[in-house]
């Protein structure tokens, strides 16, 4: 296919004169596509057409590719030490995280289903599943702690407090939902004696969860911020204050929970049954919460893998192609 502004630079396109004749800065004005862009629309690569062209493929403007795919600031984020490595830590991360909440969402689950129809089933290697998924999350939490030469001393000391959270975190899950729920016959509809002690250890996860979010919550936005259209708000993104705030829904049902022990029998029933709805409705937005992290991430993958596309790794200026053609 020929292009008019390769065979003739300093033609006109659709009446506009070349930026050039109209005495434009010429360093200014990036002429044609130099380095592998794929439309965003049919994936043909664009490399050697102006950016003012349109796909010959599908029509969509190549200014829209750039929009979409080229990165300004690629040049200025921080290079990563270990990129492929931080990538598989990072979903390792939210991967395993997502694995021990689905876990216990299964375990809930099964117990309302026994409790309403009475089929006696129960998955009994939810326990341990989601245990192994928190070891995998902490074990791609340690790939936060410094992905690059620029985080901060602040950040880092951070993170590594919040991947070290992981510790209590795993101990006490496994407390809960190996040990606890595995001898009571319904540990969410009918705790039983002991109420107390389930929720208090869950109170204490809650803690461990409080400081792995803020720990890695800095590390992991300027992980985010390598997606442009992240960065510019073009997609929504899952914060992590608010799943946390997810998990303190729930903390807030066992803490009525805690209380509702304490209260003579008049009250504690009512107090009992208002901090089960909290903790069911905090664990329903748990799972959300953390199905969107794990969607972001994924997201993310190819971009922590290899550094971002630049505008100088796509563009060529017009001082550029006078130098490279010799006008």
């Amino acid at each position: 296919m020929k292009h008019p502004d390769r065979d003739n630079p300093g033609h006109e396109r659709n009446g506009t004169p070349d930026a050039r004749s109209k005495g434009g800065d010429p360093v200014a004005i990036a002429r044609q596509l130099t380095g592998d862009l794929l439309c965003v629309g049919c994936g043909y690569n664009l490399r050697g057409l102006s950016v003012r062209e349109l796909c010959p493929e599908c029509a969509i403007p190549v200014r829209a590719t750039i929009l979409g795919v080229v990165d300004p600031k690629a040049h200025e984020l921080a290079p990563l030490t270990r990129p492929n490595l931080t990538a598989r830590g990072i979903t390792a991360w939210a991967l395993g995280g997502w694995v021990a909440v689905v876990a216990v969402a299964m375990m809930r689950l099964a117990e309302i289903i026994r409790g309403f129809t009475g089929i006696d089933w129960w998955p009994g290697f939810a326990p341990m599943l989601g245990t192994l998924g928190l070891v995998l999350s902490g074990l791609g939490a340690l790939t936060l702690i410094r992905p690059h030469a620029r985080v901060t001393r602040f950040g880092a000391i951070a993170a590594a407090l919040g991947a070290a959270a992981y510790i209590p975190l795993t101990l006490i899950y496994y407390q809960i939902y190996a040990r606890f729920d595995a001898s009571a016959p319904a540990p969410f509809l009918d705790p039983g004696p002991g109420q107390f002690d389930r929720s208090a250890l869950r109170l204490g996860m809650f803690v461990a969860i409080a400081i792995v979010i803020v720990g890695l919550r800095q590390n992991a936005r300027e992980l985010s911020g390598r997606s442009v259209i992240v960065r510019t708000g073009r997609v929504d993104r899952q914060s992590m204050f608010a799943l946390l705030a997810s998990f303190l829904v729930a903390a807030l049902g066992d803490t009525l929970s805690v209380i509702a022990f304490l209260t003579a029998d008049g009250v504690s029933g009512i107090i009992a049954t208002v901090g089960t709805v909290f903790v069911a409705v905090g664990s329903v937005l748990v799972v959300v919460g953390a199905t969107n992290i794990l969607i972001d991430v994924y997201r993310l993958y190819p971009l922590i893998a290899r550094r971002g596309v630049g505008l100088g790794d796509v563009l060529e200026s017009n001082a550029r192609r006078d130098r490279r053609t010799g006008v």
